[in-house]
């Protein structure tokens, strides 16, 4: 009869089995195979880890975070250090030199990532759309409101990633107890997520500017927004998978408006921008039908690469674990980077939190299934836990 572990012991199980993991993990080094905890121990830790409250489960993160500094070669700051490990935006940064007025403090995971990977400059992509490609007149204001949304989605503010965890443990664990499917944890996490984000995001205002400015009194919903995208089927702004995967993954907000996705400045918690123009000049760009679709393509395009970047780097390896082998394959229809641009390329674009918290969060526990697999195959001549085996790789603006 097995018996279950004490909180605490689960806890200094799974903290141990972690860290000597990640430290394999960076220094390259695998341990002789009698040094390996066994499949049971490995297993264990991971249901076990489940049964913690989750401050418990965020202490281990933060805990992780520090060995990760500590053995080098890998984060410079805690990712995992909640607010407290927030950092100044590298002044020679790509991201500092486009967004001058975006704030200067941002979470550690998107200092680490996301601040060094901007290689295109947002406006020169949003003039060839909006203005080269729809043979409209230019649009400074609407280019204005476009670009401040771009600046507060791409690097949200300090203590966003925290905010997001809180959404992503639970929806781990419940696959892991078998309350929900993994395809059913995914598709009701989404709102959740992005209402979580949401509080370090730009502020709804900012988003109705963005119809307001452009002259575009019509709404357009996400699904609308995402159809329009897939339809061109144009490089400049790609959603990285099949439109009938957008439409399972993304059902539970597919009908809202694109702007209702993001908080109004006066939520509690809300920490993101909310950088309004005090009058808004109207370029009467929506005598198209399709221009309200257009000009929203931007916002929903950074979500739809967040979801894709996360589901490819790992997290359909991890709830397809976590809910066992009844569930194994259970993402197998879901198509990814299928809609590509006119040269063929595939086009990460600029990810947003989501995408650097479940991916960081994702290879934290893909470091337990990378030495259960490594057991399972009996490959103990490799050098080195390879994690873009499993599907992981970094995210790319």
């Amino acid at each position: 009869m097995r018996i279950r572990p004490t909180i605490k012991h689960a806890t200094y199980s799974l903290l141990s089995l972690l860290l000597s993991l990640w430290a394999v993990r960076f220094t390259h080094a695998v341990p002789p195979a009698d040094d390996w905890s066994s499949i049971e121990k490995l297993e264990n830790a991971l249901r076990a880890s489940t049964l913690l409250p989750l401050s418990s489960q965020k202490l281990i993160l933060s805990k992780i975070g520090d060995a990760l500094v500590a053995v080098g070669g890998g984060p410079r700051c805690n990712v995992f250090g909640g607010p407290d490990s927030c950092v100044s935006v590298p002044e020679n940064s790509d991201y500092a030199r486009f967004c001058k007025t975006a704030s200067n403090l941002v979470d550690c995971a998107f200092e680490m990532e996301a601040l060094e990977g901007i290689h295109k400059d947002p406006d020169a992509v949003m003039k060839d759309r909006l203005t080269n490609d729809n043979g409209d007149p230019p649009c400074p204001t609407c280019y204005a409101a476009l670009h401040k949304f771009w600046c507060a989605q791409t690097v949200p503010a300090c203590g966003t990633f925290d905010k997001v965890v809180d959404e992503i443990l639970p929806m781990i664990s419940s696959v892991a107890l078998k309350k929900v499917t993994p395809v059913v944890a995914v598709q009701s996490a989404v709102p959740r997520m992005l209402q979580a984000a949401s509080l370090g995001l730009p502020c709804r205002n900012m988003c109705n500017a963005i119809t307001q400015t452009c002259g575009c009194d019509h709404p357009a919903t996400f699904g609308e927004v995402m159809t329009s995208i897939h339809a061109r089927n144009s490089d400049g702004f790609n959603t990285n998978m099949s439109s009938t995967t957008a439409e399972e993954l993304f059902q539970n907000i597919w009908d809202k408006p694109v702007c209702d996705l993001f908080a109004e400045d006066t939520m509690p918690g809300f920490v993101g921008v909310c950088d309004v123009p005090a009058e808004e000049s109207k370029c009467g760009w929506c005598s198209k039908k399709n221009h309200p679709s257009h000009i929203h393509e931007q916002i929903v395009a950074q979500i739809a690469q967040s979801f894709s970047g996360i589901m490819q780097g790992g997290l359909e390896t991890i709830l397809s674990e976590a809910g066992g082998p009844k569930y194994k394959g259970s993402f197998d229809s879901w198509n990814w980077d299928q809609q590509g641009g006119s040269n063929g390329s595939k086009n990460h674009g600029h990810t947003g939190v989501v995408t650097v918290l479940l991916l960081l969060l994702a290879v934290a526990i893909a470091a337990l299934f990378g030495a259960i697999k490594l057991q399972r195959n009996r490959q103990q001549s490799s050098q080195y836990i390879d994690l873009t085996s499993m599907g992981y790789t970094p995210p790319v603006l």
